[in-house]
């Protein structure tokens, strides 16, 4: 069988797979592969519960034609809103399509739904796009939070909330904890147990750790109300489930240390200390004096730190007895060593039981100020009708499972008769609770049968191996347990059930399937060459994508046969070496970070991305596009931007769709930075912070004049009383004394709307910032909008809830932008692209969480280790259970990262040390292409190495030749019309006069080739070459005479000079003075003198007929006097002529803009000048004009 013909049968065997799982009288849990078409099941699934069905009688073996269920009564939860979007879109256009459709097109998209092909049907196919309309609201197809929130505004009494309540906003949710913690840390001071449980764990962490655990803990709040309700009613109980947890006797802290110094065999170690102490070293000899000195004092004043230090190590193992003894008369004299290790012993053991009662302590001062800190918050957001996200699922989840609301679930399984979920690999606990209480009724006596007969069914589709929403609650585990729970009540009712399998994709070819399979095949021993001998393990990569009960990952088999494709892997960046430098004082002139291994890698794939665009991948498939190429990173860094900025460098429109905080944009912070000056004018540094911004525009020289000697002064008061002194003071004068008046009565967002308007400060913003300053200033209007929305438009209120609420912009990816995407590999969840780069493949994971999660007597305990120095054997386990499960997450993260493209796959990144102590994904795909047998080929992308590569050119396809047979010629018919008369004419000789010559592009017409210019790759190739420099500086001459002549002549040089000693052109002193004397001299010069006197002319236009031929062009200078016209054009990449002989093609061109300013004056000399800016010089031309 040809390669073509068995993916043929793949293609075959997952579309009879996808109708066995869109079955609409079955209940199905389908288990999808990344690119298998998921949510084709979905619409698929969707129309033919919606559709007539044939059904056949297990009694009598007829078949009947049942009825398609009602639209309404169908329920879809997607994850996200716009996977949500875009099923509703997708069903939408294909009923929409159907509406007009053939007869026989519809009936062959119906066989292939499996539907009955009857004229009921067909009528009941064009009809459903009008009953879809016609529903309140439309199709119920939503994520889970969008219907918990209609179901609380149905049910509000039943649900015990507010029936107008309004969803909070992410940065009202962190405003309302932090003053819940305000108020918590408020009132310690007048209860002396919590103030006692604060000291403890101010012993331990931080206020700003501390906030993060109570944020940690507000994010799980719904497994701890059954905890917070335990703990109001006994606090005991609390404790005694933490002393289980860690393994903590009846014994109080003060005994166990009481405990530690007095040693049951303290008569046998200070025998032993005094028969080894005249044989040890010095060393062991101090030792036991120390040893002998405390056993010498009462057990009360014993320092029990020093004395576990005598037999305890600082990693909580027993010491040595060569610390004690030598090995000599250790041997001689066995009593002794036996005496010290047994002591040693008796310490880490008492060290354990000490460290599990303070963890026991720790845990309870946590979770007792945790408590009332939770209860504040939740007090708030009752007070203002608000709940978050959180609240969403907690309450429906408890409105649905109150044996009292009966009544809910019964007029709710009224209405609903089939549930659909998709990604239910991305479900949480909570969510999997409603989604089972609301399918227990679709199973139970006569509620399994709908309206028209037919079984009511339950859809979930998802794949284990994409579960990577675990810091969001889901469980990936639990999609097994609902698979049983599900499968349990669709077979105890005695229906259908199916759980099949997908793993066909649609999205990707060949070598990028090749490349999964291979990577999650086997252990990643061998996966990288800088790990050594010594290093731990590599976890197996299949880890996380296996399911229970399973040995191997299955193998994935892609539907597009014969399409080329190709995976690469870059070898790394390698890292730069720090040189050692001589002089500690010298100062550093240079940008450490250009050269950094992140820094080239971003420059190098900007410049690569760049090329991509606009060619085919491989020969014979379409062009590339920049909205073809999707770069994905596991997480936001200092690289990401670096690489934003590299692609702008290179002219490549960029969507970065990560989420930003709003108060890291520059932009962002110079208007934060202007409210705060309105607020308070006396502060001097803000306000001279916004004097220099791009709203103030006053350069630090003109600053430092109006801050210098103001005899201490405000700023501010110097400002209001010097600024008619200045131009620039006096603009920026009056654009904040217009603001400052209107600080206290104008509302946040019409502050920053004039400031931005009216003041011109996004003009200003955007032309120091550049473009990318745009969305960030438009987020800011809209935050200010929707705190005015919720608060008093108050702009300290403003700013307060700007700066503590920690607002993250998100966005979303456009359809239609032509843009390369950047967005961490969560965010492309669900996305794909034809060409798919991972640039950060090396970066570390995540580093160890501190709070862990234990189920303990029937209620779910938060575990906080806050310290290595609190050893415990429970916390150690819990350690090793986090980190196997981040291992696992994290080869998810991978696996979804490489199923992202369809086409082209590059893998890259940089050495961050000499060795990797884990398992980074850059090893474990390099283990994946070595055991492919990649092909090794020398990498050419700037450093050494060699790449791997895999790739399958596209199947040549069989062209479509023309028959060689003659046409049969058919006549039009009349009715048509005639062709115009026109059309059977040659077309007319297109005259000269409609095609103008462009002087200044004079291989357009008839001058000649244009002399070879400087190549734009020299800028790139060589910046410091002398060609390169003198490219430069010609380009800054051209600027400097198009703009100083309208200057007056005597500020030419220093204007000049100040321009030209800007750091960005990199000129000396020296040089700049040089460069501005022949700049001035230049212009100087009597034959270009007239040129730049007043009432000359810059980039003037020159239109006009020359011997019959049109002439359009433009001269950078020209000036009309009395008698002569003098015109000047700039020649920036050129060199100065040699020995005066100018270039024919330059004659020329000036000889066509003297011909047509001949007829304009007829009676005035003509005299033509070129400057060549590179020198700088000028060549006179006259006569040959």
């Amino acid at each position: 069988m040809s390669e073509r013909e068995e993916s043929g049968a793949v293609i075959a065997s997952a579309n009879e797979i996808q109708r066995q799982a869109s079955d609409p009288l079955a209940s199905v849990f389908v288990s999808a592969s990344a690119g298998s078409g998921k949510t084709k099941l979905l619409i698929d699934r969707l129309l033919r519960l919606m559709l007539p069905v044939t059904r056949s009688d297990p009694a009598t073996g007829e078949r009947h034609v049942l009825p398609g269920s009602d639209p309404a009564r169908i329920q879809c939860l997607t994850f996200t809103r716009a996977a949500a979007a875009e099923m509703a879109n997708r069903l939408q256009a294909r009923l929409g399509r159907w509406v007009s459709l053939p007869d026989t097109d519809l009936d062959r998209e119906l066989e292939s739904l499996c539907v009955p092909v009857t004229p009921e049907t067909r009528l009941a196919a064009r009809g459903l796009f009008v009953r879809v309309l016609d529903l309140p609201g439309g199709m119920k197809i939503g994520t889970i939070h969008a219907f918990c929130q209609s179901l609380l505004r149905r049910f509000p009494v039943e649900a015990a909330i507010n029936p107008h309540f309004t969803l909070m906003e992410e940065t009202d949710s962190g405003l309302a904890l932090a003053n819940a913690i305000e108020r918590t840390l408020s009132r310690a001071s007048d209860d002396p147990a919590m103030e006692a449980r604060l000291s403890l764990l101010a012993g331990q962490v931080g206020l700003e750790d501390y906030l993060g655990r109570i944020r940690a803990l507000q994010g799980r709040v719904a497994r701890l109300r059954q905890g917070f309700a335990l703990w109001q009613q006994d606090p005991r109980a609390i404790e005694r489930r933490y002393r289980r947890v860690f393994g903590a006797g009846d014994a109080s802290v003060a005994d166990l240390e009481r405990a530690c110094v007095a040693s049951p065999q303290e008569a046998t170690l200070r025998a032993c200390a005094q028969e080894a102490l005249p044989l040890g070293s010095p060393t062991m000899q101090a030792a036991l004096t120390q040893m002998l000195d405390i056993l010498s004092r009462p057990v009360a004043e014993r320092d029990g730190a020093l004395w576990t230090n005598l037999f305890v190590t600082q990693t909580g193992t027993p010491r040595k007895t060569q610390a004690f003894c030598k090995a000599p008369i250790a041997r001689d004299r066995p009593h002794l060593p036996e005496a010290f290790t047994a002591e040693g012993e008796r310490l880490v053991a008492l060290g354990r039981a000490l460290a599990a009662q303070r963890l026991v302590a720790l845990n309870l001062a946590l979770f007792a100020l945790a408590a009332p800190t939770l209860a504040h918050y939740a007090q708030d957001k009752t007070l203002r009708g608000l709940v978050d996200y959180d609240d969403l699922i907690a309450s429906t989840r408890d409105l649905l499972s109150d044996p009292g609301a009966a009544w809910v679930l019964y007029k709710l399984d009224g209405g609903l008769d089939h549930l659909l979920l998709d990604e239910v690999q991305d479900t949480s606990a909570a969510q999997w609770e409603i989604a089972t209480t609301l399918i227990e009724e679709f199973f139970v006596g006569e509620g399994a049968r709908d309206m028209e007969g037919r079984p009511r069914t339950v859809f979930a589709v998802g794949d284990f191996k994409q579960s990577i929403y675990a810091f969001q609650g889901a469980d990936p585990q639990g999609l097994f347990r609902a698979r049983a729970r599900f499968e349990a009540l669709v077979t105890g009712a005695g229906q259908d059930w199916r759980t099949p399998e997908i793993g066909v994709s649609f999205r990707s070819v060949a070598p990028v399937l090749a490349l999964v399979d291979s990577v999650f095949a086997s252990r990643g021993a061998d996966a990288g060459p800088s790990r050594t001998a010594g290093d731990a393990e590599t976890p197996e990569a299949a880890e996380g994508l296996r399911e229970p009960g399973r040995t191997h990952v299955p193998r994935h088999r892609s539907a597009r046969p014969g399409e080329g494709g190709r995976v690469e892997l870059w070898p790394l960046v390698p890292r730069e070496d720090r040189e050692t430098v001589d002089d500690p004082w010298a100062a550093p002139l240079g940008n450490t970070g250009q050269s950094s291994a992140p820094q080239r890698l971003a420059d190098t794939l900007a410049r690569w991305i760049a090329e991509q665009i606009g060619k085919p991948p491989q020969p014979g498939q379409a062009l590339l596009r920049a909205g073809d190429i999707l770069v994905l990173v596991p997480r936001r860094s200092a690289f990401l931007r670096a690489l934003v900025r590299a692609l702008k460098g290179q002219g490549v429109e960029v969507a970065t769709l990560v989420g930003v905080k709003l108060t890291e944009s520059l932009a962002v912070q110079d208007l934060m930075a202007l409210c705060h000056a309105l607020l308070l004018p006396q502060d001097d540094l803000t306000l001279a912070t916004v004097l220099t911004s791009p709203f103030g525009g006053i350069a630090d020289d003109s600053l430092m004049a109006l801050a210098t000697n103001r005899e201490g002064r405000p700023l501010w008061t110097v400002l209001r009383e010097r600024h008619a002194e200045r131009p620039d003071w006096r603009a920026i004068w009056q654009r904040l004394s217009a603001l400052q008046q209107r600080v206290d009565y104008a509302t946040p967002y019409q502050i920053l709307a004039d400031a931005l308007g009216r003041h011109g400060g996004r003009a200003r913003i955007l032309a120091r910032l550049g473009p990318e300053a745009a969305e960030p200033m438009d987020d800011l209007l809209a935050a200010a909008l929707r705190f005015e929305a919720l608060h008093a438009p108050s702009m300290q209120g403003f700013l307060h809830w700007l700066e503590a609420s920690d607002l993250t912009v998100k966005r979303e990816a456009e359809a239609e932008t032509d843009a390369v995407r950047i967005m961490t590999v969560h965010g492309a969840k669900g996305l794909q692209a034809r060409l798919v780069v991972l640039p950060d493949m090396t970066g570390k994971a995540p580093g160890e969480t501190s709070l862990f999660w234990k189920r303990e007597d029937g209620v779910d305990l938060p575990v906080w280790l806050p310290s290595k120095d609190l050893p415990s054997d429970a916390g150690e386990r819990l350690k090793a259970e986090e980190n196997a499960a981040a291992r696992a997450e994290r080869n998810r993260l991978l696996y979804v990262a490489l199923t992202r493209a369809s086409d082209w796959l590059v893998i890259c990144g940089w050495e961050s040390g000499k060795t990797r102590s884990e398992t980074t994904w850059y090893d474990s795909c390099q283990a994946g292409f070595e055991r492919l047998g990649a092909e090794r080929v020398p990498f050419e992308g700037g450093w050494p190495g060699e790449m791997l590569k895999i790739e399958t050119p596209p199947e040549q396809q069989d062209l479509v030749r023309p028959s060689a047979q003659p046409g049969v010629f058919v006549p039009v018919p009349d009715c048509f019309g005639k062709p115009p008369a026109w059309r059977a004419l040659p077309a007319p000789h297109e005259d000269a006069l409609t095609r103008p010559l462009a002087p200044s592009r004079p291989e357009s017409a008839r001058f000649g080739i244009d002399p070879p210019g400087v190549s734009p790759l020299l800028r790139h190739a060589g910046q410091n070459t002398p060609r390169a420099q003198a490219l430069a500086r010609g380009t800054l001459v051209h600027r400097l005479l198009q703009w100083l002549p309208d200057r007056p002549p005597q500020a030419w040089a220093g204007l000049a000079r100040e321009w030209l000693m800007r750091p960005a052109h990199g000129f000396s002193t020296g040089e700049a003075d040089r460069l501005a004397r022949q700049i001035v001299d230049l212009l100087t010069l009597p034959a270009l003198a007239p040129l730049f006197e007043p009432g000359s002319l810059a980039e003037q236009p020159v239109t006009g007929l020359a011997e019959g031929q049109v002439v359009l062009g433009q001269v950078d200078r020209m000036r009309v006097a009395a008698d002569t016209v003098y015109f000047c054009d700039f020649k920036t990449n050129q060199s100065p002529p040699r020995g005066g002989q100018v270039p024919a093609t330059y004659r020329r061109q000036m000889a066509a803009y003297g011909a047509v300013l001949g007829q304009l004056y007829p009676e005035h000399r003509r005299v033509a000048v070129l400057v060549w800016t590179e020198g700088p010089s000028a060549t006179i031309l006259e006569g040959e004009l």
